[in-house]
């Protein structure tokens, strides 16, 4: 469907139940036509920078397990703790399961929104490298779907990222794919009692997992997997 929008075309497109999706280039709303066969992570549409393929790609080749014995480790990062009023900054999510990480994605998100100075110095992102981001929300949230379809989400305090996610995807009329999900703060209350808080980098610590690049998205999820199957070591 096309329909009237504010944007700079001044129109947008909607898909429903078909196998057209809707990609962002550089700012332009494209539709991409569906090729013969679906592909994986690793096969990106084309018109991404250099810059955004980095962090889409996989960086793990082989086989895939089935998608019912993978999980999806998902982190996002905000202007704020309101889920009503502040927005998504940076999103990212890693496939894995017992054997290894599978594939990395992550998108800085393409926004002129203001970012308060404790975001900026407790991620370091800012609205410059948000001008220039990959992505628009939009977009972003089209792709996470697909990265998600089905799979187990796993992720840190889901009262606030699942939450958040689930507000934007409503505000931007895209149905949620999260159904299913593992939070690890409860996990880790119920199975480690010797840890002094239960922050995520303080789990790492315990664990003995190096966590250098804190409150990015990415870098966080990489430690939520690690965690996550230390965790699952621990008898119930």
């Amino acid at each position: 469907m096309v329909y009237s929008s504010s944007n700079e075309q001044h129109f947008d497109f909607r898909t429903y139940n078909a196998s057209w999706t809707i990609r962002d280039f550089d700012g332009i709303r494209l539709m991409m036509r569906p090729s013969q066969s679906k592909g994986n992570m690793d096969e990106l549409p084309v018109g991404f920078s250099n810059a955004s393929k980095r962090r889409m790609v996989s960086k793990g080749k082989g086989t895939h397990a089935s998608a019912g014995r993978e999980w999806v480790f998902l982190d996002i990062e905000t202007t704020g703790l309101n889920p009503e009023n502040d927005e998504i900054i940076e999103i990212a999510a890693l496939i894995g399961d017992e054997n290894g990480i599978r594939s990395k994605w992550s998108v800085l998100i393409k926004t002129e929104v203001a970012v308060p100075d404790e975001i900026i110095k407790l991620t370091g992102i800012n609205r410059e490298m948000l001008r220039n981001g990959d992505m628009e929300i939009s977009c972003a949230l089209e792709y996470l779907s697909d990265i998600i379809k089905g799979r187990k989400v796993v992720c840190y305090n889901k009262k606030f990222d699942v939450v958040f996610l689930e507000n934007v995807f409503k505000r931007n009329e895209i149905a949620c794919p999260i159904s299913k999900v593992i939070d690890v703060l409860s996990l880790a209350r119920k199975r480690v009692t010797d840890v002094y808080n239960y922050k995520l980098e303080s789990l790492a610590e315990y664990f003995g997992i190096p966590y250098e690049e804190k409150h990015r998205a990415l870098a966080d999820c990489e430690i939520l997997y690690n965690v996550f199957l230390k965790l699952n070591e621990i008898q119930k």
